[in-house]
C-alpha cells in the first residue's frame, strides 16, 4: 500500500488517508494553480507507528484504539499524561525504510534554501463526525527541519506528538472524539527565505489580502500587524499599513532552520508586480476559500487552502448607543459582550485569578491560556491576525474576539466597562444602560426531560449572577478554591451563602482536596497520588472535622439543600473512615464520592455495602 502521495495522485477516495487539508490542496493543484511542491504521508503511517511503540504505562497500552478519557478539570493530571505520551512518541525509533522513502521524495523538491529545509503540517480526517478538522489542525505547531533523515525523524515524531498536547486533548475530548476516529496524515513541503507571505480571505464583494515580510509564522503567532489590502473586481487597494519588527526566515548554520530576526522596515511589503500576481490569482478562484501564499523572488506559491467561514464583518450587528469608540481591530470571532475589562500590559499572568466574565485585554493571546479563556466574556488582543492562534481559539470556544487592536492596553484600565463587538472589530466605552446584569451567558429556554444542568462554582461574587439562571443547582462547590487552601475563612458563612442563594436547588459541597504542589504544603514526589483527598483525612482528621462542623452549623441554620462530596476516594476503608466521622457529628445529609480512581467502579458493590452499614457499627472506637 502506497503511503506517500504527490498532489496530482490524490483522488476523492483517498480522503480518509490523506486528510482534508491535503485533499483541498490537491484540488487546486490539479486545476493548475501555483501550489508549491508537496508530498503527503498518509495516516496509515501514524497508526502503524503508534502500534509499534512499547508503552510502559498500562494506561497507554491500547492507545491506538483507546478513548483515553481524561479528567479535563484536573489540569495537573492532564499535563502529566500529555507529557508522558509525547515523550514516549518522541523517543521511539522510526524504521529506516520509512525515512529513506521520505528522503528520496523530498530530494525532488525545488531548492528554496541551502541546505534544503522542509515544513511538516497536519492533514486530518475525522471519521463519523462533523468536527472541523481545519480548525483543529491549526492548533498544531508546524515543524520545520533540515531534510536529512535524523532531522526528519525528530520533526515527524514531534508533529505526531502534538496531537497529545494538553490543549489538543481538551479540544478533541470536549468534541467527544475517539482517537481511532482521528486520521492523521502529514503534508510535507519545501521552505526557504520567502520575501513575503500572507493569506487571501473572501471578504464582502471581494477579497482581503494580508501580508508580512518573511514567513507566515509572524502572523500565526500574532507577533506582527500585517499589511492589509482590499481586492474588488480588477482593483487592489491598499487599506492599512502593517507594523513589523519581527520576521522569520530560514538560516543556514543553525541546528533548526527557522530563525527569528529583528527588522526595521517601514516601506510597503508588497511590490507592484507581487500585487498584480495576487490580483490575477483572485480572478481565477471560483470557490470561497482562504489561500495562504509565499513569494520566492518573483514566483508566487500557494502553500495551504482552508474552507472559508462567513466573514464576521458581513454579519448584522445590533445597534448600541455608545459614548466613544476607544479602539478597533480585526473582527476575529463573532459576538458582542459588555463587561469590565481586565488589562494585561505584558504576558505574565497575575497570581490572582482573572475574574470570571471579564473581558481580557492583552498584548497577545497564548495557546497555553485555553483553561483561562473558557471563563472570560470576550478577548481583545493588540497583536495577531485572523489565522493567529488566539483568533482560532476564540472561534473554537465561541468567545467574541478582536485582534490587531493597536495600543488598546494603553487606552484601557482594569475595571473599565467596555463593549466588545466581535462582528465589527470595535471596542467601545459602554454606557451605564449597556452594562449587562451579569457576565454569564443567559441560558435559552430549553426543554430538558432527564438531564440536570448544574454549575461549578467557588467564588461568592459569582452567586448573584449565577443564582438567577435557569439551572438545577450547584453540582460542585469547590472548597479549596473557595478558601484558597485555608480553613480560617468563615467557612460555615460561605457555605450558607451558597446554599440559601440556590435553595431549594441542591448544592454539592466537595470537601477539601489539597495537593502539595498547588498549595505549597509538604513536598512530594507525586502530589497527584500522594497526600490528598480522603487519604489525607485519615492522616490528619482535624481539617475534615472543621469542615463537618461548618456543614453541621449550616444545616442547623436551615440549609437542608446541602450535599457532601468526598474527593479522590481510593479505598473502601477511606470511605468507611469518613462515614464514621460524619456519623460522629450526627450529620443528616446525602454523601457522594468522586469516582476519579478506576478501582471505584470495580469495587462499587463494596462501597454500596459500606454506605448501608448501620450507625451501630460506628461506635467510634475504631476511628
Amino acid at each position: 500500500m502506497d503511503t506517500l502521495f504527490s498532489l496530482n495522485q490524490i483522488e476523492a477516495q483517498h480522503l480518509c488517508r490523506v486528510g482534508e487539508q491535503a485533499q483541498q490542496l490537491s484540488v487546486i493543484a490539479q486545476q493548475d494553480f501555483p501550489v508549491i511542491s508537496t508530498i503527503v504521508l498518509t495516516a496509515d503511517r501514524f497508526r502503524n507507528f503508534l502500534e509499534t511503540i512499547h508503552w510502559l504505562q498500562p494506561l497507554f497500552a491500547d492507545l491506538p484504539y483507546s478513548s483515553l478519557r481524561l479528567n479535563l478539570e484536573d489540569s495537573q493530571q492532564l499535563q502529566s499524561i500529555a507529557r508522558q505520551i509525547r515523550q514516549t512518541i518522541q523517543h521511539a525509533e522510526l524504521p529506516e525504510a520509512w525515512l529513506t522513502e521520505l528522503s528520496q521524495a523530498i530530494a525532488k523538491f525545488p531548492t528554496l534554501s541551502d541546505p534544503a529545509a522542509v515544513i511538516l503540517r497536519p492533514s486530518l480526517f475525522m471519521k463519523e463526525t462533523e468536527v472541523s478538522t481545519d480548525e483543529l489542525s491549526r492548533l498544531f505547531e508546524p515543524q520545520i527541519c533540515w531534510s536529512d533523515q535524523q532531522s526528519l525523524a525528530i520533526a515527524l515524531k514531534t508533529l505526531w506528538a502534538e496531537l497529545f498536547r494538553a490543549r489538543n486533548l481538551v479540544y478533541w475530548q470536549s468534541a467527544k472524539l475517539e482517537l481511532h476516529q482521528i486520521q492523521f496524515a502529514v503534508i510535507i513541503q519545501p521552505i526557504g527565505d520567502a520575501i513575503a507571505s500572507g493569506a487571501l480571505h473572501p471578504h464582502l464583494s471581494g477579497w482581503e489580502l494580508t501580508a508580512t515580510r518573511g514567513l507566515e509564522m509572524a502572523i500565526a503567532r500574532g507577533e506582527v500587524y500585517p499589511e492589509i489590502y482590499q481586492i474588488e473586481r480588477d482593483q487592489i487597494r491598499f487599506q492599512k499599513a502593517g507594523r513589523q519588527t519581527i520576521a522569520y526566515q530560514i538560516q543556514a548554520g543553525t541546528e533548526t532552520p527557522l530563525t527569528r530576526l529583528t527588522i526595521d522596515h517601514t516601506s510597503k511589503i508588497l511590490q507592484p508586480t507581487q500585487r498584480e500576481a495576487l490580483l490575477s490569482l483572485t480572478q481565477k478562484i471560483q470557490a470561497p476559500v482562504v489561500l495562504e501564499w509565499q513569494f520566492y523572488g518573483s514566483q508566487l506559491y500557494l502553500t495551504q487552502v482552508h474552507p472559508s467561514i462567513p466573514s464576521v464583518n458581513e454579519m448584522p450587528s445590533p445597534q448600541h448607543p455608545t459614548e466613544a469608540i476607544l479602539a478597533s481591530g480585526l473582527a476575529a470571532a463573532p459576538g458582542i459582550a459588555t463587561a469590565p475589562a481586565f488589562v494585561l500590559t505584558h504576558l505574565q499572568l497575575p497570581d490572582a485569578p482573572i475574574p470570571k466574565g471579564s473581558i481580557l485585554v492583552t498584548p497577545m493571546i497564548l495557546p497555553s491560556w485555553v483553561p483561562l479563556l473558557k471563563h472570560v466574556a470576550a478577548i481583545v488582543s493588540e497583536q495577531g491576525g485572523m489565522t493567529s492562534h488566539g483568533a482560532i481559539l476564540a472561534r473554537e470556544l465561541g468567545i467574541p474576539a478582536i485582534v490587531g487592536a493597536v495600543g488598546v492596553t494603553h487606552h484601557l484600565q482594569t475595571g473599565d466597562t467596555i463593549l466588545v463587538n466581535g462582528n465589527t472589530g470595535s471596542i467601545e466605552r459602554a454606557t451605564q444602560s449597556q452594562s449587562l446584569p451579569n457576565s454569564i451567558p443567559q441560558r435559552a429556554s430549553w426543554t430538558v426531560n432527564a438531564t440536570q444542568l448544574m454549575l461549578n462554582l467557588s467564588q461568592t461574587d459569582s452567586i448573584e449572577r449565577a443564582a438567577t439562571l435557569e439551572i438545577d443547582g450547584v453540582g460542585l462547590l469547590r472548597s479549596e478554591l473557595m478558601l484558597g487552601g485555608k480553613l480560617d475563612a468563615q467557612l460555615s458563612d460561605q457555605i450558607q451563602h451558597f446554599a440559601r442563594s440556590f435553595a431549594p436547588r441542591p448544592v454539592f459541597y466537595r470537601s477539601l482536596d489539597l495537593r502539595s504542589h498547588e498549595f505549597q504544603t509538604a513536598s512530594e514526589v507525586n502530589p497527584m497520588l500522594g497526600m490528598r483527598g480522603t487519604f489525607s483525612y485519615m492522616q490528619n482528621p482535624e481539617s475534615f472535622d472543621l469542615e463537618l462542623t461548618a456543614l453541621k452549623q449550616a444545616i442547623e441554620s436551615g440549609c437542608s439543600n446541602l450535599r457532601l462530596i468526598l474527593p479522590f476516594v481510593r479505598t473502601v476503608e477511606e470511605f468507611i473512615f469518613c462515614r464514621r466521622r460524619i456519623e460522629r457529628f450526627e450529620l443528616a445529609l446525602p454523601v457522594w464520592i468522586m469516582a476519579e480512581v478506576p478501582s471505584v467502579v470495580f469495587l462499587l458493590p463494596d462501597y454500596v455495602q459500606a454506605r448501608s452499614r448501620s450507625r451501630s457499627e460506628c461506635d467510634g472506637k475504631r476511628l
